[in-house]
């Protein structure tokens, strides 16, 4: 079996060298990595001789020290020092060249090969290097050793890639393999191909030969020659070839149409090496007081920053990793996606050719700049690496003060398509000290208030990118605030686009705390999603707010004949290349056990021709007999077949919600007037102020008591007006068979009105006249005993809780959700059990001891439930709420902040609301409405 294995590995080995000529030496991936001898020097496990997989990073492997921000004080005397060893046999060529590539290892590695050290050593963590290896490698068994330094020897290198507001981690994190080429080769070509057709490319060459040249022929997607070939000659190991096209498809994140180029290496007749490189025709410019434009169309780009990063595996991803990432981004309706403070995996940046997604691609580099020799190297093995990924349409001169001007000397060196690096400044940094370059200057200041982003926009003549902005702190930004940033961007003639901060909360899971994501205090848990993509209200919102198709209508009214209004926000994409499909839905009710809804019909749009950037109309063909239904659904399919947008459009209609039998009677007590019998429930108002004082189950007081009380928060600078005590009783009157209590100018209340029905039903309406100011949330509400409250259903806009800044992204639906704490950067329970939530039509909470309580909306209050908890040190990502825990009914509700900005910072939808008229509102009370009152019996059945 052993002789088997080892027969099989081989084979491996040589089928890859036969079609990639590659050999690799470690894993390709986290979940296919190799175990490597391996020994560290300081911290966990450190001393002893043992081993690692490789790729990895040695603290998610139990080794060394878990480092964030910077290195531990002692780095310099007791470095983290990582030793490998990985011995493997092969099989030399003697008319083959060899070379080790690393293609990631952190931060300063020295490679060494049968005992002689391999070049220079190689500083810098996160861009790939490569070493000849031709003299050293020999046939059958080779010893590689590595030793890589944590942090690198020279202190600038520390100061630019490990004084940083992210994870620091150590080891060998990418793959390392051999390729093996033929004595004379091709390096490397560098394209520039142009949505006119116009191709050129610099061939790099390594060959000794004399009259060399180049020829090159162009493949499509399905294998077939575009053009004819085209030649240059060779001089100097460099070569140069151009040929114009006609009839190209071109590149665009939404028609990722990729080509193949076939470079041959000749002499004279003889062919000395071939080689493939994918490669894409569009033509990206940043114009100069104006904008960005793909294929002579002004984009706007939008997405969020991204690092390589799994609570598990750290920098190191597996393919699906990388996959799910460009997925995540797409569902939420990105164009673009800002690979911060370094570059990513190679493969990253293929997917993003291949599935459609544009990228900043940045130097490394945080607050400080690499120093210029070894920053001039890394530019270089940044940008060879992906000057031909045709997502790359922006590259970053570093991060924060981070910035060297000399580098984009390098940047437009190495780049045959001249793309422009930017230079990203601080929140309220002078994006102009020391910066003089021929071109203007993309104004990319994180984190701008409202006021300052309008200024940038409309009083400003330099093109706007935000590259950090709203920062999702917890549940604070992110998709906060959003539409208002948004809607200002579109209407600009500079704007640009807008990166949120970030895509993941960076919650690494420690060995030495219980296995749990840590995310050093508040400093990572910054995502839009959660460590393992967990999504919360920011996600939907997102999602929303950037979609390519928005439907105009809202309801179905009774006079509604079909018709439709669609506006197409994509850049190149016609209504017309979509797939849209409709549905018609009932949802589950009150008296049901499932969430969720039933589809009574479906079927397709013939989707109409509607260009981008304009508006039209479609309709749909509804059965001529329509079954009960709802609410419409709309769903959209973009031409590559990814969902982008769904609108659920609710039948206008008075809908019954509570099912409740017609055969009860109320009964009032015959000495109390304010305490009534509905059935096995008890419930007593309060003879004063009406308030429903004390409800009863079967003889068992519960915890639903003090209904209504006043919940209102004004600004600062307002006194909300102490609750004067009732001096008139409320009247009891029977209409019919409801009993009728009501109160005026009584407990802060102008009137409250009860309506008591035999079904069971406790219908409330309420009007109160707070003092004339700005608030931060009013409503009524009552407390309840929190840790009775066991799950809810509810139907309305969900599944996520809301803030007055953040109220996109909600579908309706029933949605059902056990109570489980949820503590933003620490515990993830999505959906979130507690906060505002709305529109909604009916919510129920099941309480302990069997009781379940319903609430009707009858009017347009938000639902508010329980207390909201937030994350520690949440600085400004935060909300005003009620202290008390309960189930509220808001007229009025706050916004929530974001890391570095208060809500009141971020325009109109972040600020308190103005109240100068009474608030009102309805919404009704069921208990224990679906249970018969005699079946308490239990039945013990035995099965033989």
């Amino acid at each position: 079996m052993k002789k088997l294995s080892l027969m099989l590995m081989c084979l491996c080995c040589f089928s890859s060298i036969l079609s990639q000529t590659k050999t690799f030496l470690s894993g390709t991936y986290a979940d296919t990595a190799v175990d490597w001898e391996f020994k560290m020097s300081e911290g966990r496990n450190s001393g002893y001789w043992t081993t690692i997989p490789v790729p990895s990073n040695w603290e998610t492997k139990g080794f060394g020290y878990y480092t964030y921000g910077k290195d531990h004080k002692d780095y310099k005397t007791k470095p983290e020092i990582g030793f490998y060893r990985h011995n493997f046999k092969f099989n030399l060529k003697s008319d083959k060249r060899y070379f080790i590539v690393f293609q990631g290892s952190m931060t300063e590695t020295t490679v060494t090969l049968n005992g002689q050290q391999i070049g220079e050593t190689h500083v810098g963590g996160f861009t790939e290097f490569t070493y000849e290896i031709t003299d050293f490698l020999k046939n059958g068994g080779n010893l590689l050793e590595v030793e890589v330094l944590k942090p690198a020897k020279h202190p600038q290198v520390v100061k630019a890639e490990r004084i940083a507001d992210y994870w620091l981690f150590g080891g060998i994190f990418r793959p390392v393999y051999i390729e093996e080429l033929p004595g004379n080769f091709i390096d490397r070509v560098a394209i520039d191909a142009q949505m006119n057709g116009d191709f050129k490319m610099d061939v790099f060459t390594d060959t000794s030969k004399e009259n060399v040249s180049i020829t090159a022929q162009v493949y499509d997607s399905n294998n077939q020659k575009v053009g004819k070939s085209f030649s240059g000659k060779v001089s100097k190991n460099k070569g140069h070839v151009e040929a114009s096209l006609k009839n190209i498809a071109l590149w665009s994140h939404e028609y990722p149409n990729l080509y193949t180029v076939e470079t041959t290496l000749k002499q004279k007749n003889k062919t000395l090496h071939t080689y493939k490189q994918k490669f894409g025709f569009r033509t990206f410019e940043v114009r100069d007081q104006d904008g960005f434009y793909l294929n002579d169309k002004r984009v706007l780009l939008k997405g969020a920053n991204m690092h390589s990063f799994r609570p598990e595996t750290g920098r190191t991803l597996t393919r699906q990793d990388m996959l799910d990432n460009l997925k995540l981004m797409q569902d939420m309706n990105f164009n673009t996606v800002r690979i911060c403070h370094y570059p990513p995996d190679a493969e990253f940046l293929d997917l993003c050719d291949s599935l459609g997604l544009m990228a900043m691609d940045e130097l490394p580099g945080w607050r400080h700049a690499l120093p210029d020799e070894i920053g001039s190297k890394i530019v270089k093995e940044l940008v060879i690496r992906d000057v031909n990924h045709p997502s790359v349409v922006l590259w970053s001169n570093g991060n924060h003060l981070a910035h060297n001007p000399k580098f984009d000397e390098d940047f437009f060196k190495w780049d045959i398509q001249k793309r422009r690096p930017l230079k990203n400044e601080t929140k309220i940094g002078d994006i102009y000290k020391g910066y003089t370059p021929d071109f203007d200057i993309v104004k990319t200041n994180f984190y701008p208030s409202y006021n300052l982003l309008k200024q940038r926009l409309f009083e400003e003549n330099h093109i706007v990118l935000p590259n950090e902005a709203l920062h999702a702190l917890y549940d604070g930004g992110g998709g906060a605030n959003l539409k208002t940033y948004w809607d200002a961007i579109e209407k600009s003639k500079v704007g640009g686009g807008l990166m949120i901060w970030a895509l993941f909360d960076e919650g690494l899971r420690r060995t030495d705390m219980n296995n749990q994501p840590f995310h050093q205090g508040n400093n990572a848990p910054d995502g839009i999603v959660g460590p393992n993509g967990e999504k919360d209200g920011s996600y939907y919102a997102v999602r929303e707010i950037w979609s390519p198709v928005n439907i105009k209508e809202d309801k179905i009214t009774s006079s509604f004949n079909g018709k439709l209004t669609v506006e197409n926000k994509f850049d190149f994409v016609n209504i017309n290349e979509c797939k849209i499909n409709w549905k018609l839905i009932a949802f589950e009710t009150p008296n049901t056990s499932a969430s969720g809804h039933r589809t009574v019909a479906s079927n397709t749009v013939v989707s109409p021709d509607v260009p981008a950037n304009a508006a039209g109309h479609f309709r749909i063909a509804l059965p001529e007999v329509l079954p009960n239904f709802d609410a419409l659904v709309i769903e959209v399919f973009d031409n590559k077949g990814h969902f982008v947008y769904e609108k659920r459009l609710l039948q206008e209609k008075e809908s019954f919600y509570f099912q409740t039998s017609i055969s009860k009677t109320v009964k009032q007590d015959e000495h109390n007037p304010f305490l009534f019998y509905l059935g096995a429930t008890t419930v007593l108002f309060d003879a004063y102020s009406a308030v429903l004082k004390k409800v009863a189950v079967k003889g068992k007081e519960t915890s639903i008591k003090n209904f209504p009380s006043i919940a209102a928060k004004g600004v600062d600078t307002l006194k909300v007006e102490k609750i004067r005590a009732c001096s008139t009783k409320a009247t009891v009157k029977k209409e019919g068979e409801n009993f009728i209590i009501e109160n005026h100018n009584c407990n802060g209340f102008d009137a409250i009105k009860w309506t008591i029905k035999p079904s069971g039903e406790l219908k409330l309406d309420y009007k109160f006249s707070p003092q004339a100011g700005y608030y931060e949330y009013a409503g009524i509400g009552m407390r309840i005993k929190a840790d009775g409250v066991k799950s809810k259903r509810w139907l309305g806009e969900g599944p996520t809780r809301i803030w007055k800044n953040r109220a996109e992204g909600g579908l309706y639906d029933v949605y059902a959700v056990d109570k489980l704490i949820n503590i933003p950067g620490e515990v993830y329970n999505q959906p979130e059990f507690e906060g505002y939530f709305a529109p909604w039509k009916w919510a129920v909470f099941h309480l302990e001891d069997h009781v379940s309580l319903g609430f009707q909306n009858n009017s347009n209050v938000i639902l508010g439930v329980l207390n909201p908890v937030n994350g520690e040190n949440a600085k400004f990502a935060s909300w005003q709420y009620p202290f008390n825990e309960g189930f509220y009914f808001f007229n009025a509700m706050s916004a929530v902040g974001s890391k570095w900005k208060k809500p009141t910072e971020f325009g109109p939808d972040g600020q308190p609301t103005l109240i100068n008229t009474a608030l009102s509102g309805s919404v009704s009370l069921f208990v224990n409405w679906n249970t018969i009152e005699n079946d308490n019996k239990t039945f013990k059945i035995s099965i033989e």
